[in-house]
């Protein structure tokens, strides 16, 4: 169970995910009260809300700006890395060099390929694999050629480092495309749940009609609020998978 949370700790203090639910069950406790007129189900779909809501509305966003975040400090680790093996300094040193201005988690991968080259002689890369970034696989591959035979490290590394520029430039160009699409479906989410609101102010002897239909009329709102919420959570999925490789 721990290892499921684990995400989601190293990305927000205990705080954080409390304040956020807090307010997510609020908001949405108090927009199904006015629009039900019922506090048990608000209450009910307030905490539904409260824990689909914080990881698409929270977690989703923050994880996907950190990977992002990552990403380019991986780019920023191959062109440190060309440089200083163009400037002559061995794969080794090259690791150590290049690991100083890295974010963190990058330093702790690059710590444990230094730690294969110094115990075993080995060049192990494959914990960089969890990044789901090809490019970046690619260049390991050529600096396991390099490693095992040598060569020229401006031939060998040149078009590696341009792939990296390219997919990550085809990443952001997706991402700007999935996040435009987002915001218009979000604005007919917005537009569909506000109707009920204004018919609730605006209109209240019509909307008290409505809601003496009963069940049938709490049915009926919570559908449209779940069903926002279902798409929501495929929103988010969506915009997150930017993956340019099939």
């Amino acid at each position: 169970m721990k290892n499921k949370f684990n995400p989601i700790l190293a990305l927000f203090s205990g705080v954080q995910i409390v304040l956020s639910m807090i307010f997510i069950f609020a908001m949405a406790a108090v927009y199904n009260y006015f629009v039900l007129d019922n506090v048990v189900v608000s209450v009910i779909i307030g905490f539904i809300t409260m824990l689909v809501g914080f990881y698409n509305i929270v977690y989703i966003p923050r994880k996907l700006k950190k990977e992002r975040y990552l990403l380019n400090e991986l780019q920023k680790y191959a062109t440190n890395m060309t440089f200083y093996m163009q400037s002559g300094y061995n794969i080794i040193n090259s690791l150590k060099a290049s690991k100083r201005d890295l974010d963190k988690e990058i330093k702790k991968d690059i710590d444990l390929t230094i730690e294969g080259l110094e115990k075993d002689a080995v060049l192990r890369t494959v914990h960089f694999n969890k990044y789901n970034f090809p490019a970046i696989d690619i260049f390991h591959q050529i600096l396991q050629v390099k490693y095992d035979v040598g060569g020229n490290s401006k031939s060998l590394f040149s078009k590696a480092n341009k792939n990296i520029n390219f997919e990550l430039v085809k990443r952001d160009e997706l991402y700007r495309r999935k996040r435009q699409f987002k915001n218009k479906i979000m604005v007919m989410m917005g537009m569909s749940l506000v109707i009920p609101l204004m018919l609730r102010f605006t209109a209240g002897e019509l909307y008290a009609a409505f809601l003496s239909l009963g069940y049938l009329a709490i049915g009926l709102n919570v559908v449209l609020f779940i069903a926002n919420l279902i798409s929501m959570n495929f929103l988010q999925k969506a915009l997150a998978d930017l993956n340019i490789i099939n």
